[in-house]
């Protein structure tokens, strides 16, 4: 993957977030694919566009996408959350993005991540950093009484788990915030906003850009692609090492 490409990919990345939010500013059309689950025009916008560039520059690689599903590919994958937060997006909240990784042989060699309304780029590449707008990113631990996590709830599994999950925190004395855009908090884990995330389950294309980002800037995280996790997605568990290392037996006490 040549520097070229990067910089294309990125600059794509960063032109169809303004056009994500020039949409929204016209009027969205919005469709519901479930409970408190959207979908608007510019979520499809967005993969479409994606999809048919990467098809033209990279055509041996398979897509994976959240509104269109898989195409199968002979190489790598790239794995597409066109909008990950449609629900603060439509509100005109700022804490939504776009989120794009590059998978090949169980690896997450490529993580990108743009929330436009903040003016936050991630990018991360396998052995060369993680980096916000250009500023290299190194995960400091907190000291153990500020620790604060980052988590997400899953419709996907019981409520009672993610109230138990917080209970448990309590217990072990662990603040906790909970924003509705997976990919952006495991950026800000990477960025040291939170000191880890945690979600019993989540998408592979929510989840494996902010993944590449934390490994890259120092941090630690569950192997999400395990059993199938890129199409049937897994749980996620992300923090710095010593928080990471303090709180797997509780969060993932089998894992």
């Amino acid at each position: 993957m040549t520097e070229e490409f990067t910089h294309a990919l990125c600059a794509l990345i960063r032109r169809l977030g303004q056009q994500a939010k020039q949409l929204r500013d016209n009027g969205l059309t919005i469709e519901q694919k479930g409970r408190q689950d959207f979908v608007s025009q510019a979520d499809v916008y967005v993969e479409n566009e994606l999809r048919a560039w990467l098809k033209t520059q990279r055509p041996q690689d398979g897509l994976l996408g959240e509104e269109r599903g898989l195409e199968p590919g002979s190489d790598g994958i790239w794995v597409i959350d066109p909008i990950d937060g449609t629900t603060n997006f439509i509100l005109g909240m700022d804490y939504w993005c776009i989120s794009v990784a590059y998978v090949r042989a169980h690896n997450i060699e490529l993580g990108i991540i743009y929330a436009p309304d903040r003016n936050e780029f991630f990018f991360a590449q396998t052995g060369k950093g993680a980096y916000l707008n250009e500023q290299k990113l190194t995960i400091r631990e907190p000291s153990p009484e500020a620790v604060v996590l980052g988590l997400g709830r899953s419709s996907r599994t019981p409520p009672r788990d993610y109230t138990q999950t917080i209970e448990t925190l309590f217990e072990h004395g662990i603040e906790h915030r909970r924003f509705g855009a997976g990919a952006l908090m495991l950026a800000h884990v990477a960025a040291g906003q939170v000191h880890g995330y945690f979600e019993a389950h989540l998408h592979s294309w929510d989840a494996l850009a902010g993944l590449a980002l934390i490994k890259e800037a120092g941090g630690m995280h569950n192997d999400f692609l395990a059993s199938d996790g890129l199409t049937q997605g897994n749980n996620a568990w992300a923090a710095s090492p010593a928080v990471w290392k303090r709180l797997q037996p509780v969060l993932l006490p089998n894992g």
